[in-house]
């Protein structure tokens, strides 16, 4: 029966069907259907394909020999603005890219020559595309650009007969591969055009079992639909296991269908108590039979409900590391005796859409491990909450309390085993309770981890657990199908780095300002990127033919000559930036809060996507050519255009406070009002928003309190009260709440024209910290641990040491979650630290001089212009004069022509009358 569906695309795989010898390829599409039903879209007849720089005869025979190579054709590509010959070599199954890639892709742009004619070598120096020749020893070294130079040069010269048989080995059978590190499922996706909502049509075939969505299509055609977000299923799951023995006692689960909002738990838990001693033959497989019994169960309830999205809290390192490990202790054959840990997929847990087992993929760099269950989203409700929020504590608990006001059970995890023999029913209640709490963090209004996902794949074009793998492959996916209709090269990754300055930063003026004008610089880095033309496709070496030369000397073609691949990418990006927020506008207008809350994380996912451009192309995993000029010609010629502002305000008398790439900050004595401040402020944004570039408005604030370069706060009053605090304590994650507190409510005394009082308020914080009048709670600090072994002395670090007294104590350890302790002991190497657990009384003494120091010192930070530094906080000495941080005489000119003997002399109190 033909069909035709729109669909919002969520995952793609494939397989390789082997029928009559041969193997057939099909790619995978999962998704959701207008109407909400889940669809798997299979997609026959696209085989994987890359291309190779002018190979040799001997190479192209090898590639045209190989049983695996279905074609190769010569097609021509543009390469650094010449149209070079390459070869499009399409292969049988997507593995076997890498292969030919291990076996055949040049490594090497250097090119040694032994004893070649003088002749040669002059030719070599003249051509064009040799960087340097140098003859050491004897030997001739030839430096190229690229290694598609030293291939050319190669073939030009016939150089491999001039060459020693170790040097001719890395380049005899060798060629330069291109687009040969692409996805093979987004090779696809680009190929076809496809987005992440697209309407297919095709037969609806019977699901004999091998899919557990609600239909299965055979594409034949893909067309262009609409946008819209379909209603998900999400699951969320938690484990209860032994911590002597590591098997499961308890998986319960939850799962909330948007589309009429109901909710199905399930508990699935074993039969038996722990593990006591010794126990026979009989019992541990009994005991092994029930724990299978439990995953089996847990797999067949996940294909039943078939969720959308997994999630649950600290998944990604605890509860599918146990699923796992147990299935496959479990369930292997004897061919995989004592190799469970080295496996990369369970068979056993076939809960993929596509039935497929789990599998599991380690980051060697970094040792982050992520999990790919097809078909479904995997979002891990710590990860998202430790991204949107950064909360200083990262228990499940804590994180609850903060949210909505809820908590864990009172279980004790760390004596698991006890509780699970002393009352089962309530572990088990405690278990499903955590899995709920984990589902209600992930749809929190404040993290909305899901809809975010959803945004942002729509301007990037790709289905939503590809935009989940970072803005470098949202930034390639529009790229890449650009270049590919101008039939431009797409080369590979080179991981090559380099060191280019970054934005601006201007000279703070310190000292107590009123009524300041905040402007920020919209769309800074897109503008220049439109400006100035700038593109791999547009760089010259050619001054004559140069329109636009960077502050760094990098030159690019006009946009008449040629308008550049990612100038009209982020041209796109922003003009669909301006119908979302036009279509927002108009929502609110209609009184539809949906449908404007809806444009408004649109607009701002394309803004995200769009900024996100310039830093491409400062990172490693950049693949195009001349990438080091681009992403530092943009941030220069930023700066230039930010110090054109600064410049152009302080010419009209205008004082100029504090700004970066991000916004300015100036203030008028004759603007002296808040009407009179936004007139100004929409003056200047009018006047300096031209084209792409949009100088907007902000803020007005009533006080601004600048210290030093990036530290700074103020009181806002327009668009709404609040108050602003940059580079200051209470913005770091690893601050106490006494300091947040304590600094908070100093910023407010201080921008509220009392700073006597603010020193006052300051002092006698410190005092009291000093004699332990304080809340414990508000003393703790938390601070990530990662892998012991990743720090070269553990032993030195007081969170590391904290940790692994948790760890010791039976607590879980999840490498890059914060671990929350209690200094007892700050003056001593490594400082003396006990762990503080939820649930359970913290029974230490806190170090109150270590913690009223650290107070003092960053309260001095805001009082010492004052007369007031970290000493005399905790001392109680007196404060300086505040007549010196009239706006006439910023602050940092007092400080230097007053010693501090002489500040601490001045007896005079302060009035707001003197900062006026």
């Amino acid at each position: 029966m033909q069909a035709t569906f729109d669909v919002r695309l969520l995952d793609s795989t494939y397989s390789v069907e082997h029928a009559e010898g041969a193997g057939e390829v099909i790619v995978k599409l999962f998704g959701k259907t207008r109407d909400n039903k889940s669809i798997t879209i299979l997609c026959p007849d696209f085989k994987p394909y890359f291309f190779v720089f002018e190979p040799s005869p001997e190479l192209r025979k090898a590639l045209e020999s190989s049983g695996d190579v279905l074609k190769v054709e010569d097609v021509k590509l543009e390469y650094k603005g010449a149209l070079e010959n390459f070869v499009k070599v399409t292969v049988r199954a997507p593995w076997l890219v890498p292969r030919f890639r291990n076996e055949y892709e040049l490594k090497h742009k250097t090119i040694t020559l032994v004893n070649p004619p003088k002749d040669l070598i002059e030719k070599i120096r003249a051509d064009p595309d040799v960087q340097e020749v140098n003859a050491p020893n004897g030997a001739v070294k030839i430096i190229t650009e690229d290694r598609v130079y030293s291939q050319k040069l190669i073939n030009r010269y016939g150089l491999l007969g001039y060459m020693d048989e170790e040097e001719r080995e890395k380049y005899a059978l060798k060629g330069v591969f291109f687009a040969a590190d692409i996805v093979f499922t987004n090779r696809f996706i680009y190929d076809m055009d496809l987005e992440t909502c697209v309407r297919v049509t095709g037969e609806v075939i019977e699901n004999s079992g091998e899919y557990t969505t609600d239909i299965v299509l055979k594409a034949s055609k893909f067309e262009k639909c609409d946008i819209f977000t379909p209603k998900l299923k999400i699951m969320s799951f938690d484990i209860e296991s032994s911590i002597k023995h590591g098997n499961i006692y308890c998986i319960c689960l939850t799962v909330l269908n948007e589309e009429d909002g109901t909710r199905q738990d399930r508990k699935i838990f074993s039969s038996f108590g722990p593990m006591d001693g010794e126990i026979s033959a009989e019992e541990r497989k009994a005991r092994e039979d029930d724990e299978r019994r439990i995953l089996k169960e847990f797999v067949s309830e996940v294909r039943k409900l078939d969720p959308d999205v997994i999630t649950g809290y600290n998944i990604n390192n605890f509860d599918l590391a146990v699923l796992f490990d147990r299935a496959n202790k479990l369930f292997k054959g004897p061919e995989n005796a004592g190799a469970e840990n080295k496996r990369q997929s369970c068979d056993a847990l076939n809960f993929g859409r596509d039935m497929l087992g789990m599998s599991r993929r380690e980051n060697r760099a970094t040792g982050f491990v992520t999990w790919d269950i097809k078909g479904r989203l995997i979002l891990d409700a710590w990860l998202s909450i430790k991204k949107e929020l950064r909360p200083k504590r990262e228990g499940l608990g804590y994180v609850s309390s903060m949210l909505f006001n809820d908590t864990k059970e009172n279980i004790d995890s760390s004596r698991i085993d006890e509780e699970w023999r002393a009352r089962r029913d309530e572990v088990v209640h405690y278990c499903l309770k955590d899995a709920e709490l984990a589902l209600r963090i992930l749809i929190h209004p404040r993290i909305q981890a899901i809809s975010k996902l959803m945004d942002v794949a729509i301007p990037a074009k790709l289905p939503v657990k590809e935009v989940s793998g970072g803005q470098n492959r949202m930034i390639e996916s529009l790229l890449i199908r650009m270049v590919d209709r101008e039939n431009v090269a797409v080369p590979m990754s080179s991981g090559e780095t380099y060191e280019y300055e970054g934005g601006f930063v201007y000279d703070t003026k310190a000292g107590l300002w009123e009524w300041v004008i905040g402007l920020d610089f919209s769309s800074m880095y897109p503008s220049q990127i439109i400006k100035h033309n700038i593109c791999f496709t547009t760089f010259t070496r050619n001054r004559a033919e140069a329109a636009h030369i960077s502050p760094i000397g990098a030159m690019f073609v006009s946009k008449e000559k040629r308008y550049g691949i990612v100038p009209r990418m982020v041209q796109g990006l922003l003009d669909s930036r301006k119908q979302a927020k036009a279509l927002m506008k108009k929502a609110k207008e209609d009184g539809d809060a949906e449908k404007a809350d809806y444009y408004n994380r649109l607009q701002n996912a394309i803004k995200i996507m769009a900024n996100a451009t310039y830093g491409y192309f400062g990172t490693k995993f950049c693949r195009w050519p001349y990438n080091k000029y681009i992403a530092p010609s943009i941030t220069a010629w930023a700066r230039e255009e930010i110090k054109t502002v600064v410049a152009t305000l302080e010419s009209r008398g205008y004082t100029v406070i504090a700004g970066d790439t991000d916004s300015v900050f100036f203030t008028s004595k004759e603007h002296r009002d808040l009407e009179k401040c936004k007139l100004l402020g929409f003056m200047v944004q009018q006047e300096f928003s031209a084209g792409n570039m949009h100088l907007e408005l902000e803020k007005v604030m009533r006080r601004f309190f600048a210290h030093a370069k990036k530290r700074y706060f103020g009181k806002i009053i327009w668009p709404e009260e609040s108050l602003l605090v940059r580079g200051y304590e209470p913005r770091r994650t690893d601050s106490f709440d006494l300091q947040s507190e304590t600094m908070t409510r100093v910023f407010q005394l201080v921008l509220d024209g009392r700073p006597d009082e603010a020193v006052k308020y300051a002092k006698d914080t410190v005092h009291d910290t000093l004699k332990g009048k304080v809340d414990l709670s508000s003393l703790v600090i938390s601070k990530s641990v990662n892998e012991f072994d990743a720090y070269d002395n553990p032993d030195s670090l007081v969170h590391v040491n904290v940790a692994r007294k948790l760890k010791d104590m039976g607590y879980d350890f999840t490498p890059g979650m914060k671990t929350p302790f209690i200094i007892t002991n700050g003056f001593v190497q490594p400082q003396k630290a006990e762990p503080v657990i939820e649930g359970v009384e913290f029974t230490a003494r806190p170090d109150f001089r270590y913690y009223a120091e650290r107070l003092a010192m960053a309260l001095a930070r805001i009082t010492e212009p004052f007369g007031c530094d970290e000493r005399a906080l905790l001392q109680g000495n007196s404060q300086r004069s505040l007549e010196f941080f009239c706006e006439e005489k910023p602050v940092h000119e007092s400080i230097q022509q007053a010693s501090p003997v002489m500040a601490k002399k001045v007896k005079q109190k302060a009035t707001l009358d003197m900062f006026m």
